[in-house]
């Protein structure tokens, strides 16, 4: 990873640069970009221009595998720009579980309760993420509690209605039968 930092520019986007050894950066441009990632929504400017200077910006390649099911996870990670697929093995196959996009964001899980991750993440295409370890995020939370009540609740949030559309797909298949008809004779 290397440190860079991202502006936002009305008519191209996110743009990235580098900024001089030992200089001070003064984010004047618009936080859009990252105010489109829901758990970050409710942060003022000041919150958001602390929180990102722990960020570091991370390249993905079409098919390269971001997080691996099972290994130990130490980061929070952002997608900026790009697709990402969450798959987890299930019966000797991996299984499709959800897609994110810009402003989608995981790493949440271990965030709270340390272990390794519960599914892989590829990108699907070139992908371009921030990313915060989980030790210098605490230490943000805890620093600034407001901000970091925000944020923990916005992760709450996102993680209400993930679970609740768990809970709507685990519904309707088991609902289905493999055939298509309800299942149990669709009495």
């Amino acid at each position: 990873m290397r440190r860079l930092c991202l502006i936002f520019n009305r008519r191209r986007g996110p743009v990235y640069y580098r900024p001089p050894p030992n200089s001070f950066i003064i984010m004047t441009a618009e936080y859009d970009i990252l105010r489109a990632v829901s758990i970050l929504r409710d942060l003022d400017d000041a919150e958001l221009g602390a929180l990102y200077s722990l960020f570091s910006v991370m390249e993905a390649k079409a098919k390269d595998r971001i997080l691996e099911e099972g290994t130990v996870v130490k980061n929070f990670y952002i997608v900026c720009d790009g697709i990402v697929h969450i798959r987890r093995m299930a019966s000797k196959r991996e299984m499709l579980l959800g897609r994110l996009g810009p402003g989608g964001f995981f790493g949440e899980i271990n965030l709270f309760d340390p272990g390794t991750a519960t599914a892989s993440i590829y990108a699907m295409k070139p992908t371009q993420l921030i990313v915060v370890d989980y030790e210098n995020f605490r230490a943000y939370m805890q620093a600034n509690p407001a901000a970091g009540y925000k944020i923990v609740s916005g992760i709450m949030r996102e993680t209400a209605r993930r679970l609740r559309q768990t809970n709507a797909r685990l519904v309707s298949s088991a609902y289905w039968g493999t055939d298509g008809t309800p299942a149990g004779g669709g009495n």
